[in-house]
């Protein structure tokens, strides 16, 4: 079944299944596209921009919107958290936002232990990251209370352990945990380099 979003596109923006990520709108075509996502229901997808304006294909994450604050001249700040994954498959309309249809996308994010190491790995440097990024403990000890859900462990290390948007790219688009993995540890995970045949190998 087809369903509607609003496209929201931004240069480098990533949005994940289940992360909560803020947004300030200034422009007024999408001031407009947040008050009728809330008013008519309609989540927004959150799409990096390309040069050719045409989104057809492409993979994306949408959610509902949320106003934080507006402000007298109708900025406002937002958030979204994902909500669903989207495959946009027809341009519907443009009038001041573009409208496209999508199909959810399934992933198949299930545990086995063969990741055991891995994913422990990683919630060592996510638990690393907070110790520096959220000061107060109760702010720490509930975050690492969330990195039980495989789903938000692995979409929290591509938000704030990744700084390449086509490595965040890489691994929202993947449909499984193993090709997610593949990508984290490729590019934050714990490395090994071999000093030679007589020499312990340098981990870091």
């Amino acid at each position: 079944m087809d369903n509607k979003v609003f496209l929201f596109p931004l240069q480098n923006s990533i949005l994940f299944k289940k992360v909560t990520l803020p947004y300030h709108i200034f422009e007024s075509r999408y001031r407009q596209m947040i008050k009728d996502s809330i008013d008519l229901q309609i989540p927004v997808a959150v799409v990096p921009s390309n040069a050719v304006n045409d989104y057809r294909g492409e993979i994306c994450v949408a959610g509902m919107p949320h106003i934080l604050s507006t402000y007298p001249d109708g900025r406002m700040d937002i958030y979204i958290t994902g909500a669903v994954k989207c495959r946009l498959t027809e341009f519907m309309s443009e009038g001041p936002y573009k409208i496209y249809r999508y199909r959810s996308v399934e992933e198949n994010i299930r545990s086995v232990d063969a990741f055991e190491m891995e994913l422990t790995s990683l919630k060592m440097m996510l638990e690393k990251w907070a110790i520096h990024f959220l000061p107060d403990a109760s702010q720490r000890e509930s975050f690492s209370s969330t990195l039980h859900d495989i789903e938000l462990l692995v979409n929290y290390c591509a938000v704030f352990l990744v700084d390449d948007p086509q490595m965040k790219r890489m691994v929202m688009v993947a449909g499984s945990l193993e090709e997610k993995l593949k990508v984290l540890m490729h590019v934050i995970g714990p490395k090994e380099i071999s000093l030679g045949p007589f020499m312990p190998a340098l981990k870091f």
